[in-house]
């Protein structure tokens, strides 16, 4: 790494910035500047804290990417700064090497280089850093560079799918050497990457990303990208009449926005919703009324009548997308008579009012969304609409972001939404049901949101882990998807897909990848920006 040049490179002066945004049209009547509306804050541009998780970066890169085109099943792990699979050394599995690309050069002009690569890993599993994806990476015991354009990943223990684990953004070893918080870290704000875009102006209100030189890969045509940030998705759908050229919408909002030049994309995603129901609450956590909600609950008219067709139903988070792992015997479907009588049998009885109490205890509980999202609204007004028809009393109250503490999610069911690595099976289960995540402090606030123990599953997500044949871990996760159908920890509801809005003014996009959960627009057709053409 050259340590002499400067790891924080200045923002373009305004006036650049101004005529950047006022390029003039081509011949073909395509600018090269291309303008979305986000509904996520803006920077946080790190790593550690999640940024570029996927590969989806514009700024970092990764050892690999999600192969796009490939929405029928887990995709392909594309390399990137990696020339090429990870090999690994020795027979057990425990230990992986990886061969860089060279001629890589960052943002800031140095030499990217394994050491990068070994020095992201471990920070992101370092206590000193207290990255709040940590428990993404706890298969993980440390990374080092053993050559010029190697380096060796030793693991906690076996694991075979070692390529839809190194997604990773990757920054500069010298922006990591001094351990302190993840979200202090300069680099939320000042990235330094590798990829093709660098951060050019950064506002609350907007980000400006501008195709750099040096970029060791083929330039980018969209010059300018500007992501202005409007969190209401009522809001963003009004702007698409100015100068915006796209967004995210939910998809009736979506489809009623496509209009005047515009047209909808979307995007197959593994990107799941669903309703934490946590142990804190002795309505919500019990056993019964967790069956009971899991049975009760019409996922199909949900995928019907909210989704409009764009997405599919879900019960235990494993899907056809992960092929033999996944077992359709176990999925829950509709039967409000069963949930009934599942109800009747642990002595919650029906009321004068229709809803059920049980040792003087109403069955009630309240159920927190973010009111600026569509989605997750309607999603949860049809969950309290179908369990009052089994005599559960579910309170719909919407909260702001910063409400959502550790320490009210262990107390309040929350429609939440998951599956930010869902390219494994361990990825999707591990971090959401296993009881170690149980415990106070361990992993995200968002894992096992529910408090959830049970031994059996347990057993099965352990073994699956240090499983080397495929066809035993396979077997593994029917074993884990019969226990959680026997006693559900949450109640998941639906696989969105992601539905885009985007000006039909000459680019031509390319396929989409199937997409993690992911807010506001890094995915869709700006996972591809770098790579599109000119219609």
């Amino acid at each position: 790494m050259l340590t002499s040049c400067p790891r924080l490179r200045p923002f373009v002066p305004a006036l650049v910035l101004v005529l950047a945004a006022c390029a003039a049209p081509s011949a073909s009547g395509v600018t090269d500047r291309f303008v979305v509306i986000d509904a996520e804050e803006l920077g946080h541009f790190n790593p550690l804290t999640g940024h570029g998780g996927n590969g989806e970066s514009k700024v970092y890169e990764s050892l690999y990417r999600v192969a796009e085109g490939q929405d029928d099943r887990i995709p392909d792990a594309v390399p990137v700064l990696a020339e090429g699979p990870p090999e690994p050394v020795g027979g057990d599995l425990t230990q992986w090497r990886v061969r860089t690309r060279g001629g890589v050069t960052f943002s800031d002009g140095s030499a990217f280089g394994p050491e990068d690569v070994a020095a992201t890993y471990n920070a992101v599993i370092d206590p000193a850093f207290a990255s709040p994806i940590a428990a993404n990476f706890d298969f993980l015991k440390s990374a080092k560079a053993s050559g010029p354009d190697t380096v060796d990943f030793t693991l906690t223990g076996a694991y075979g799918d070692v390529p839809h684990r190194l997604f990773l953004a990757i920054a500069p070893s010298e922006s990591l050497a001094k351990p302190g918080p993840a979200d202090k870290l300069d680099l939320g704000d000042h990235p330094i990457g590798t990829g093709p875009y660098a951060v050019t102006e950064l506002r609350p209100d907007q980000a400006v990303f501008t195709a750099r030189d040096g970029y060791w890969g083929a330039k980018p045509s969209v010059k300018t990208f500007v992501v202005r940030r409007t969190d209401d998705d009522k809001a963003r759908a009004a702007q698409l009449a100015g100068n915006a050229d796209g967004t995210r919408l939910p998809p009736a909002l979506a489809h009623a926005a496509a209009k005047d030049g515009y047209r909808v994309i979307s995007a197959k995603a593994n990107d799941w919703l669903g309703i934490t129901l946590p142990t804190g609450d002795p309505v919500a956590g019990d056993p019964a009324v967790r069956l009971a909600l899991n049975l009760g609950v019409d996922r199909a008219a949900m995928v019907r009548d909210i989704l409009r067709g764009e997405g599919t139903a879900v019960s235990t988070l494993v899907t056809p997308l992960f092929g033999v792992a996944y077992d359709p015997a176990q999925d829950f479907t509709f039967d409000a008579e069963r949930a009934r009588k599942v109800l009747d049998d642990a002595g919650w009885r029906v009321g004068a009012d229709g809803v059920r109490e049980r040792d003087g205890r109403r069955a009630r509980f309240d159920v927190a969304y973010y009111p600026t999202e569509n989605l997750r609204r309607d999603l949860t007004m049809a969950t309290v609409s179908d369990a009052k028809k089994i005599g559960l009393e579910l309170n719909p109250v919407a909260v702001e972001k910063s409400t959502m503490t550790p320490q009210y999610l262990a107390a309040t069911a929350f429609l939440l939404g998951g599956g930010g690595q869902p390219y494994t099976v361990d990825t999707q289960l591990y971090p959401k049901f296993h009881s170690r995540y149980a415990k106070p402090g361990v992993g995200s606030k968002w894992d096992n949101a529910s408090d959830y123990v049970n031994p059996a599953v347990d057993r099965a997500l352990d073994a699956a882990r240090v499983e080397r044949d495929p066809a035993k871990r396979a077997q593994l996760y029917r074993d884990f998807q019969a226990a959680y159908h026997a006693a559900p920890a949450m109640l998941a509801l639906v696989s969105e897909n992601h539905v885009y809005v985007v000006r039909d003014n000459g680019w031509k996009f390319g396929p989409t990848a199937l997409e993690p959960h992911a807010h506001g627009v890094a995915w869709g057709p700006w996972y591809s920006l770098a790579r599109w053409t000119r219609s």
